[in-house]
């Protein structure tokens, strides 16, 4: 993934076309790379956000605009040659990775506890978060496999990562 995005996902208000709202709420969203310093990009939306209270105010006093954090999962950076990274390649036997923008705690997982992470299950992206989302049964099936060989390594004591 070569960058961060931002995304406006809800934006819900007003209850009918001829009334003047009383709330709108925005709700957005980072997925970002795990270099990107969130908490100044955080300070600069907010302060931009807060020149545009200042102009509504003129207008109307009783306006405003309020943040507030619904959760957080920060950008997941995994060096390609950890062990962790090793182990889970493989597991899947196959010698490729990528760098994906999905949400997942795994950035968590590093970043606060210092925990190795990686994300790796069946399915496609192209298939999730959809109207009719699903799992083909082949990734399941090979799903099954992976976890099968972990098991065995973990048997076998043979789970070394560091």
């Amino acid at each position: 993934m070569p960058h961060s995005t931002l995304s406006t996902g809800l934006i819900q208000g007003g209850t009918a076309i001829n009334i003047v709202p009383g709330a709108c709420e925005f709700v957005f969203e980072f997925r970002h790379l795990a270099s990107l310093d969130v908490e100044d990009l955080v300070r600069r939306i907010e302060g931009f956000a807060l020149g545009l209270e200042a102009r509504m105010r003129q207008v109307n006093p009783q306006t405003g605009i309020e943040f507030s954090a619904l959760y957080e999962y920060p950008g997941l950076d995994m060096e390609p040659e950890h062990p962790a990274v090793t182990l889970v390649k493989q597991l899947v036997e196959r010698n490729d990775h990528a760098k994906v923008a999905f949400g997942t705690e795994a950035g968590l997982f590093k970043g606060r506890a210092g925990i190795p992470a990686i994300v790796c299950g069946p399915g496609s992206i192209s298939q999730a978060h959809q109207p009719d989302e699903f799992v083909e049964l082949a990734q399941l099936e090979a799903c099954e496999r992976m976890l099968r060989r972990l098991l065995d390594r973990l048997e076998s004591g043979g789970f070394g990562i560091g």
